[in-house]
Order: C-alpha cells, then structure tokens, then sequence
C-alpha cells in the first residue's frame, strides 16, 4: 500500500480584503525594530524596482500607477474608487514619515492594485499589469517585511474610508428610487375602480365597521415593521419616511390594509376628479417627494418638503380632497378622518424628538436712495444771449479744416469745396471719407473716418487754425479705386493689425518645409492598450502653412494616445519651447528609458467620447549670438491642432 496520503482540503477565507493565493513564509534574520524613517528607505527601493520592472514584451509594468487618473477626464473613476492610490501619492507619504511598518506600506499597495482590478475589465492591460505588480509585491514584502516571520500573519488591504460606504448606501437608494418609480408607473397605468361607488369608490367596509376599528384596544398598526416605533435616533428624512411607511402598511385586526384608497391617485378614468381636485396627493406621491423623487427630474436623494409645515401640507391633502370630492359622513370621509388622527399623533411625537433642518434666510437689502446726478454747466465766453441759450460754430473755419484733410487725403495741395451740410445728422460719402454733422452734440468739428481708421476731433479752441495737409500721403491707386492708399510707415495710425508669428498662419516667401519648427507629428493609440489594430497617423510640416489643423475619428477601444512632435534639429541652438495640451489640461513628457531623443519628446493622454482638442505648438527665438532686430520678426511660431472625435461606442 502506498504511504502518500492526500492534503486535507484548505478551508476557503471569507475575509474579503485577503490577497490570493497567500504567498509562502520564509525564515528572517533577527531585525531591528521597525521605525517610519526605516520604512520610508525600504519603501524608496521597493519604488525604484518596481518602476523600473518590465515584462517578458519589454513593457514597463507600473506605468499605469504612476499617477491618479485625471478627474475632469475620467470622473467616474472618483465615483467608484473610495480611496484612490498611486506611486506618486504613496511616495509622497514615505518622504512624509506616514509609515510606521512595511505592513502599513503594503496595505496601500495592495489597495492600489484592488482598485485597478475592481474599475477595469479583466481582459485590459491594466487589471494584467496589476496582477504583475501583486506578484512583484508579494514576493518583495516576504523578503523585507518582518510581519511575515509570524505564521498566523495575514496581508491586508487598507480598507476604504467609513464615510464612502455610506456614499455606495446612498447610490444604492437611489437606484431602488429609481425602480420603484418605474413600478409606480406601471401601477398607475394599470389601475382601474374597483367597483361601484357614489363618486370615490372604496372597499374599507360600513362606517360601523370603521367605529369598530377606532374602538379597538391593540393599535393595527403595530403589523407593520418599525411601525410605532420611537424616532428617537432618526435624521428628519428619516422620520417622514418612517411616518409614511407606517400609513402605507396600516392594517386592522383582519390584517387588511385599511389607508389603500388613499395609497395611490385614483384612476385618470374619473375625470371629473382630477376637475374638481387641484393638487391631488397619494401617500405614494409624497413618498417620492420624501426621497427626493418629483416627476421626471433625477433623483436627488434629499426630501423636497424641508420643515416638518411643509410635510404637514403636503399630507394634509389627502384628507381634504377626500372630503371635498366625497359625500360628508361616507366611508372614505370618515376613513379621512382616522388618517388625520393617526397622522397627526405621530407627527407631534416626531416633533418632539427630532428637529427639522435649519431653514434658509432670506434678507433683502434695499438700495439706498440713489443720488441726483449732478449737473454740469457750461460756460461759454462772450456776451450772454437774451433768448433761449444757444451754441454756435464758426462754421467757416470747419469747413476749411475739412477741405484741407479731403484735399490731403486725394493727393491735392488746393483746398476742396465741400458741399453743404444740411441742418440734420446726413452723411456725405466723398471720394472715401465719411463727414457726419453732429447736431446737439459739443462744439466740436464734424468726425471724419477714413479708411477704418480711429476717429479725430478737433477741439474749438483750434477752429481758426490753418491745417496743413499730411505730407506722407500718396496718390490714389491707379485702378481708380475709390479708397485712398494707406499712410506711409510711420505716418499715422491704421485699422489694420500688426502681423505677427502668432497671427500669421503662412510661411514667409522664402521659406518652405526645411525651415519647419516641427517636421512632424504622430499620433498613435498606446501599445498598451489591449486592441487587435492600432492606430497610427504622421502629420508632416506644411510648405506653406505654419498653423495647420487635422481632424479624426477613433473607436471607443482607442482612448489613450501617444503624442510624438518631431521638432527641428535647428532648435538645439536656439532658445525654444514646446507646449502640448489635451482640451485645457497641459500634457508633460513622459520619461524615455536608455537614452532619450530631445528631438521627438513623448506626451499620454487619455480621450474622452466625443471631440477631443490636441494642440502642439512650438516658438523659437532667434539663435543664440544672433543680434537682436528688435522688431519681433525673429520670433517663430508654429502650431499643429488634432481634433480626435472619440466615438461612444
């Protein structure tokens, strides 16, 4: 007979932050105590070797814990992680002392790995490289935490904050809000009277049997679960809810329902109700409004009836429609009545142990009296007129001016006969120049635009002065164009706006592809992503074009891209910066392993469905030893902008 025998079967572990499989004891040396500046050197090794650990493909298994993911692009990441990890913040509390053992240390690290695995699919590349960094872990932390030494030692996760369970509860509540509104409408469309009835048909039974239940000396309503319970302990929303829960299930001594006509509204057949009824209110309607449930609206989770008047209200319809629609001394009148009964017994037990939130204030501040503008008086010199005050233009000199200035704009020494102005606000169109006589205005010369230039007054004091006309000014265009030619450099100002290598979108006449800032751009998905066709497109410099822009569109399975800008060789000896953005978040260069090309930086981003906005641009100064010029021309710029329309699905 054969002396092997068989293992006895391990009990499965029903403890849920245990890591499998559990890793093998190994003996250890005699250590010294453990101290945080102990652990925060082991910690800075176990970092370093884990980022610099690659695969049997050559990847680099941590490069997707480096860092938290980005909120704004991955926000649902936030809403499903409750204690998100990564290197950089785990190094963070290891510069700070925040260990005091290598099991505190792991804990972090195995909640880092948990989350990976718990927010991506199994078949990404992220939930395999966190199974790699298990492993890497694991066998670290056998050789370096002396926790291990002891047999019964069980490795950890670091558990998620008390107050993220009660979020998951919340989420939790709403979807059951959200379901039970679905069965809500399915109640109300399939409800139908249950038989005959003078207006509002019920099935509660004789007024007598009614008197009967009042009459009883065990209250019905203790059938119900939690029902006359203290409130001792309850949130206000708490309350309510308890409250509405206990008239829904209120039963009598038969164990039948007894509120059920007022559960739910009657059915939109009795049209007549809904006529006579303005505010129609069920139990179940202001149940939802309790859970922060009204009408289509998303469910906010938070009570809409925030004083415990407002709840009183609310509820208070019920019995007063019921009354209003139905014969005085009916059934459904007096079965009202007890529900008014029951209602307000509980309600003044809740007041006196639970306090309603605290109310907004609202304060209104009025204005102050605003003051009299003040009045300005003008004072003109000479003799002051008997009649009505008046002003007056030497209307003579305003003319000269204006056929000095037409005459030097059209390239004529003489003076110009202007026609005459009318008595209202007209303008004149003459050879380009727009005259318009300001009627009630300051006694100022008509303004004269030219050529979209800025406006030009001039003041009174100077109307018996001689103009000259401009010297810089040149002949008409000889294709008769009715516009002058523009000011000479220097000369004056002009509408146009400078040109500049930021708004100036071509090349300059002498220079093509070879004087390119950027040679090239590739934007490809990253090789670690877990997809059968990978995307790959070079954008080469334009001829012509500094500023260029290309538009795409993705599958969803392509999110995460790579950025390679191929700047010039020219840039090695001239002050540059190169700046790559996603939308509004700034991209930094990720580190190159071996030695790096200065040449072809390399930039992540992750997408998100819909129209994603990639911008690389460069700017160079002139070389360095170059003389300056002064003028801003030595200044390049180029830009290259990506449009990735990431689809849904």
């Amino acid at each position: 007979m054969s002396s092997k025998r068989k293992a006895a079967p391990v009990p499965a572990m029903a403890l849920d932050d245990v890591e499998s499989p559990i890793p093998k004891r190994r003996k250890f040396a005699d250590t010294v105590e453990e101290t945080p500046e102990g652990t925060t050197k082991t910690g800075l090794t176990f970092l370093e070797q884990l980022k610099n650990t690659r695969d049997k493909a050559d990847w680099p298994i941590a490069t997707h814990f480096l860092s938290l993911p980005d909120r704004k692009k991955i926000p649902e990441y936030y809403e499903r992680i409750g204690l998100p990890m990564a290197l950089d913040v785990i190094e963070g509390k290891l510069k700070a002392h925040e260990y005091p053992s290598m099991t505190s240390l792991e804990g972090d690290l195995r909640r880092m790995i948990r989350n990976a695995k718990s927010f991506n699919e199994k078949r990404s590349q992220i939930f395999s490289d966190s199974e790699k960094v298990r492993k890497v872990l694991s066998k670290f932390m056998e050789e370096h935490n002396p926790a291990y030494r002891s047999s019964d030692y069980t490795a950890y996760t670091t558990p998620v904050p008390p107050e993220w369970q009660e979020k998951i509860q919340e989420q939790k509540v709403a979807q059951e809000q959200n379901a039970q509104i679905k069965d809500d409408r399915e109640e109300e469309e399939e409800e139908k009277p249950t038989g005959r009835r003078t207006r509002l048909v019920t099935h509660v039974g004789s007024s007598s049997a009614a008197n009967n239940r009042r009459a009883s000396s065990t209250p019905a309503v203790q059938d119900a679960e939690g029902a006359y319970e203290s409130f001792e302990g309850n949130t206000f929303q708490q309350a309510q809810e308890k409250m509405i829960t206990e008239m829904i299930n209120y039963k009598d001594d038969s164990d039948q329902l007894i509120f059920t006509p007022f559960i739910h509204l009657p059915s939109r057949t009795l049209v007549d109700y809904y006529k006579i009824i303005r505010h129609p209110v069920s139990l179940k309607s202001t149940q939802k409004l309790v859970r922060g449930i009204k009408g289509r609206e998303p469910p906010t989770g938070t009570t809409f009836l925030k004083s415990w008047q407002a709840f009183e209200e609310e509820v208070g319809y019920i019995w007063q429609n019921a009354r209003t629609y139905n014969e005085d001394g009916s059934d459904i009148s007096e079965l009202a009545g007890e529900l008014e009964e029951y209602f307000h017994t509980r309600l003044a037990e809740a007041k006196r142990t639970v306090q309603e939130p605290p109310q907004p204030r609202v304060k209104l501040r009025m204005p102050a009296k605003s003051p009299e503008p003040s009045k300005i008086t003008l004072k003109f010199g000479g003799q002051k007129p008997s009649g009505p005050v008046a002003m007056s233009v030497d209307n003579e000199a305003l003319k000269r001016q204006q056929d000095l200035v037409r005459a030097g704009a059209n390239g004529h020494t003489g003076p110009a006969r202007l026609p005459q102005e009318r008595s209202d606000s007209t303008e004149h169109p003459m050879n380009g120049l727009k005259v318009e006589a300001t009627h009630g205005q300051s006694p100022a010369p008509s303004v004269i635009q030219m050529n979209g230039a800025n406006e030009a007054r001039q003041s009174p004091s100077a109307a018996n002065l001689h103009m000259p006309p401009p010297m810089n000014l040149s002949s008409r265009l000889p294709s008769g164009s009715p516009h002058p030619q523009s000011l000479a450099s220097g000369a004056g100002p002009t509408g146009h706006a400078v040109a500049t290598p930021f708004n100036t979108r071509f090349r300059q006449p002498d220079k093509d592809t070879s004087d390119a800032l950027i040679n090239n751009l590739n934007i490809a998905t990253h090789h670690g992503l877990n997809v059968t066709d990978h995307f790959s497109l070079n954008i080469p410099a334009s001829a012509t074009r500094t500023q260029q822009s290309v538009a795409l569109t993705l599958p969803f399975t392509h999110y995460f891209l790579r950025i390679t800008p191929t700047v010039s060789s020219s840039l090695m000896h001239r002050p540059s910066k190169t700046v790559v953005s996603c939308g509004t978040t700034r991209l930094h260069q990720i580190p190159q392993t071996g030695e790096p090309d200065i040449r072809r930086p390399i930039y992540e981003t992750r997408v998100v469905p819909g129209v994603n906005t990639i911008e690389v641009e460069v700017i160079a100064g002139p070389p360095r030893g170059a003389p300056k010029v002064g003028s801003g021309q030595e200044i390049e710029f180029e830009k290259f902008t990506v449009f990735v329309h990431l689809q849904k699905t």
